[in-house]
């Protein structure tokens, strides 16, 4: 869009590093000063925050979701009037951690041999994965203040906005605080020292460390289209042309690679002011150019031609952009999208480098690497807050949503108890969680005949068993479960007319200090029973029948335990209640039974 390529500079204008040629890998961090609640001075009166938010279920839903989710996305865009990004981070994953907290621990009971079988299935999906990446999502939103208090209380506000648009959308916003800034920078710069990472803020100002050189790395060399460290390779990416049209799958195509990987979207939101009036003077000046065009052509007596197809579209253009603006509620953005490939290689950087320019040129995009522009492109990429490069062009608040960040929810809470689901058919991460810690842990298996029900049923037994001290308690009616009982050495009872082994429903628990409440729910729980048995509801008759009976149990026993006040008593009291069932009491009574 060209048509405002000589307009908006201000919005589009990129920052100047804080050193031109730094002099040490400290001086390559764009980082002025930071706070402990994660506000960071990255330039001159210039402050950023960033969050972490979690992804949503995108791609999977239906039609009709996925257009409440653009909508939503579309609102949030509108109501931002500040300078942001959005970062996609691929991160290394730390695979010792992930194997502590997934899988099981061996307790010498006899069923090691078990649990090892459950090891070596996780530790092949967890390599069928993406490989050791985890992938974490951030905004950055970066303001103009005078000083830092000015700016806290910025963020206050704003973070109000941020949490409702979210919220709207499903996803979860969480501030990161100054450490968790710093641990974002040390996994890139050290990539493969994650674990090494500690950072206190007292403890720093107290001996006068500098926090760099807790995140930055020993080497770092610049070259023209790739970057270097002392054991890996890097390179910047920019998306140079879109197309005219973008499916909204682009984003995670990209990000979906297995590779290490940021892709950051630096938007510059334009006043809807300064939109209108500019469009206004852009459509005047192309009138004008018309006007000019046609007194031309009449003068030289040529009644017939029409106006220059250049002029013809650049009109068209306007007017569409002026009826969105408008009528449609959109706004304009400076967008640009950076993207940071890493590999061990350089063989292997230029082999993710031509996935992803494949990726582009398959959805019409031209992706290049940024020449002589490395060191500024990585410092826009990051979560900082700073945009070095001016490789930006305009987007209506549609055409940016196309670039939706979201993709699909994970299921990944490893923990203790926790247990193995199988595997995100879409992005290949296993699946883990522990459903006692949610609000509602109940759980139901859905499928059509021989879908793996049972099977499904059976894993999350063993994973219970063999990971939990959780009692397991199946009801079988087609006496499929008896072989997994058999082999975890559990009780089998067998209830029937053939067998001697029954359920009491008037059986008393051992605290029997509320008789009159036990009476009436058991009262209550017989009626439900005879109304079964019956097939229909009860009558008045019945049920006073009913009624009576258990007011008169109730009262023998209360009359029972006031004469035996003791322990010996107590235990009387029982047997007695389980003695007499309702149909030998009220037969007993009043001579008759239902």
């Amino acid at each position: 869009m060209r048509l405002f390529q000589d307009k908006f500079a201000i919005y589009k204008k990129a920052g100047e590093p804080l050193y031109k040629t730094p002099k040490s890998v400290q001086e390559c961090i764009e980082l002025l000063k930071i706070a402990p609640d994660g506000i960071f001075e990255v330039a001159g009166n210039r402050y950023s925050k960033s969050y972490l938010f979690s992804d949503v279920n995108y791609n999977t839903t239906s039609e009709a979701e996925q257009v409440r989710i653009f909508e939503s996305y579309c609102k949030f865009l509108n109501a931002m009037d500040v300078e942001f990004k959005i970062t996609i981070n691929n991160k290394n994953r730390n695979m010792k951690a992930l194997r502590e907290k997934v899988l099981f621990q061996k307790k010498n009971d006899g069923n090691d041999a078990e649990r090892d079988c459950y090891n070596n299935i996780m530790e092949k999906k967890i390599m069928e994965g993406k490989q050791g990446i985890e992938q974490e999502r951030y905004l950055t939103v970066s303001i103009i203040r005078k000083n830092y208090e000015e700016a806290k209380a910025a963020f206050a506000s704003l973070e109000a906005v941020l949490q409702k648009g979210f919220g709207e959308l499903g996803s979860s916003l969480i501030t990161l605080n100054g450490v968790e800034r710093l641990r974002v920078l040390h996994d890139f710069y050290r990539m493969g020292e994650e674990e090494h990472f500690s950072f206190d803020f007292e403890e720093a100002v107290k001996v006068s460390r500098d926090y760099k050189d807790d995140i930055c790395n020993g080497m770092l060399k610049f070259y023209p289209t790739y970057m270097q460290d002392e054991k890996k390779y890097a390179k910047a990416l920019f998306i140079k042309k879109y197309p005219s049209s973008l499916s909204d799958r682009f984003l995670t195509e990209l990000a979906t690679v297995p590779a290490h990987t940021i892709i950051s979207i630096d938007v510059s939101p334009i006043p809807k002011d300064v939109t209108t009036s500019t469009l206004q003077k852009k459509y005047m000046g192309i009138e004008s150019d018309i006007i000019r065009q046609q007194r031309v052509r009449n003068k030289n007596n040529d009644f017939s031609s029409d106006i220059s197809y250049n002029k013809r579209t650049e009109k068209q253009q306007i007017e569409e952009i002026m009826d969105d603006v408008r009528e449609n509620d959109q706004r304009l953005f400076y967008v640009a999208v950076t993207i940071i490939i890493k590999a061990d290689t350089k063989e292997e950087l230029e082999a993710t480098e031509e996935t992803l320019v494949t990726i582009g040129k398959r959805n019409s995009c031209q992706i290049e690497a940024h020449y002589l522009k490395q060191r500024e492109a990585l410092n826009t990429a990051l979560p900082i807050g700073v945009r070095q490069v001016e490789t930006m062009r305009t987007l209506m608040t549609q055409s940016l949503a196309v670039l939706m960040p979201f993709n699909v929810q994970e299921l990944y809470l490893p923990g203790k108890g926790g247990t193995y689901y199988g595997v995100n058919q879409v992005s290949r991460n296993i699946l883990f969680g522990n459903r006692k810690k949610l609000v509602n842990g109940n759980g139901f298996i859905f499928g059509v005949p021989g879908s793996g029900k049972s099977f499904f049923a059976k894993m999350e037994m063993g994973n219970v068993f063999l990971n939990t001290d959780d009692d397991i308690i199946v009801i079988d009616p087609q006496h499929e479960y008896f072989d997994i009982a058999k082999r975890f050495g559990g009780q089998v009872v067998v209830l029937s007319t053939y067998t001697g082994n029954y359920i009491n429903p008037m059986a008393l628990p051992e605290d029997v200090s509320d008789i009159q409440g036990i009476v009436a729910e058991k009262g209550e729980f017989m009626l439900g029973i005879c109304e079964q048995c019956m097939g229909e509801a009860l009558n008045s008759r019945q049920k006073s029948i009913i009624d009576r009976c258990v007011r008169l149990l109730y009262q023998e026993i209360k009359e029972e335990c006031m004469r035996n006040r003791g322990r010996q008593e107590g235990e009387r009291t029982k047997t007695l209640w389980k003695q007499k069932t309702l149909h030998d009491y009220t037969k007993h009574k009043f001579g008759c039974k239902f």
